[in-house]
């Protein structure tokens, strides 16, 4: 028992003991380095301090836990730990000196400790901002994604309102037409157009809900269900019953993008729907202007005869939104003449010739 003892306290056998005991309290500390950065590099530098009062070796975990002071700490704790760490180093320094170490051999040896001391805390520092700018961009990303959505819902939205709003006013005034008419004739071709204009409806919402479809593959395309474009303007213009609508065009028409012309279809079907709805059957002219650059489209109505209805303003919101998403511009007012004009700007993309 007395030679136990006796070994347990030569020097070199305490120090062996102390280091376990000091390599055990880092190993512990550090597992709190992600939430208490700078608590456990005190720490872990007071458990080092106290390997060098009773002349042990010194362990690593200081730079450790200076490497995670830089990489979790925030950046005034990071300022403060690094001038702790090198104050203490410089104490070290002028202890060592004063005890009778060579100057040169200390200043070697406390410059070496703390340029890894340094260089540890900057090292996690630069992972510390690698890993923001990363959750930056992935932020970016997610923003830009979650705007594409919305953009591409309302866009949706937007074909829906297109759809459903003019079909169903011109069905309506259609079936009014009929409901007053008094020749069979007369009734059954009306009630013909109710029934063509329900079935383009269903086309052109086939066509919606197919691109809705996220397992649709090429075949289930149906190649006669494409956007309406400016091809489709005369069937739109005779589609609208008791309008006087005229179709002016002015300007070479060449090849265009399909959105161009696709926007410039449904600006048109809006502001006639909304002639019909708000200014009744009033004379309206719709004019194409073709550019080398731009396609100008204007929908003027004259002056109502009756009280016009000027709605909720939603139409006027949505195409608008519509002319932006292609980079135009869209301008609506009242004209000199009481009526009614909507004027709108799109560029002409070109589609590329083939061959």
């Amino acid at each position: 028992m007395v030679s136990s003892l006796t070994i347990f306290n030569e020097p070199r056998e305490r120090h062996v003991w102390a280091l376990l005991v000091v390599a055990a309290a880092q190993t512990f500390a550090l597992a709190w380095c992600r939430r208490f950065p700078l608590t456990v590099l005190l720490v872990v530098i007071g458990l080092e301090t106290t390997l060098v009062v009773i002349g042990s070796e010194m362990l690593v975990g200081f730079l450790a836990a200076a490497w995670a002071l830089g990489a979790w700490g925030k950046p005034l704790q990071h300022r403060i730990g690094l001038v702790i760490g090198l104050t203490l180093l410089t104490i070290g320094l002028v202890l060592s000196v004063s005890g009778g170490a060579a100057p040169g051999f200390a200043l070697a040896g406390v410059t070496s400790v703390a340029l890894m001391f340094v260089g540890f805390s900057m090292s996690g520092r630069l992972g510390a901002r690698q890993r923001t700018r990363i959750d930056e961009l992935e932020s970016e990303r997610a923003e830009t994604e979650q705007r594409a959505a919305e953009r591409e819902r309302a866009l949706l939205a937007r074909e829906l309102h297109d759809i459903l709003n003019h079909s169903v006013t011109t069905m309506v005034l259609d079936a009014t037409a009929a409901a007053e008419t008094g020749s069979p004739d007369e009734a059954r071709e009306t009630l013909a157009r109710v029934a063509q204009t329900g079935r383009n409806s269903l086309a052109e919402l086939r066509r919606l809900l197919g691109v809705l479809r996220t397992n649709a593959s090429a075949a289930d395309h149906d190649p006669l269900l494409v956007p309406p474009g400016l091809a489709q303007l005369d069937s739109l213009v005779e589609s609208i019953p008791g309008a006087r609508i005229s179709l002016v065009r002015s300007g070479t028409a060449g090849p265009l993008d399909v959105s161009i012309e696709h926007a410039a279809y449904r600006v048109i079907q809006e502001a006639l729907t909304n002639v019909v709805k708000h200014a009744g059957s009033v004379a309206t002219t719709v004019s194409l202007s073709f550019t080398a650059d731009h396609l100008s489209v204007v929908v003027g109505n004259g002056k109502s005869v009756t009280t016009p209805d000027r709605g909720t303003g939603m139409g006027l919101i949505g195409m608008r939104e519509r002319v932006s998403l292609v980079g135009g511009t869209l301008a609506a007012g009242p004209r000199a003449d009481g009526g009614f004009e909507v004027r709108a700007v799109l560029p002409v993309r070109s589609v590329p010739c083939s061959g």
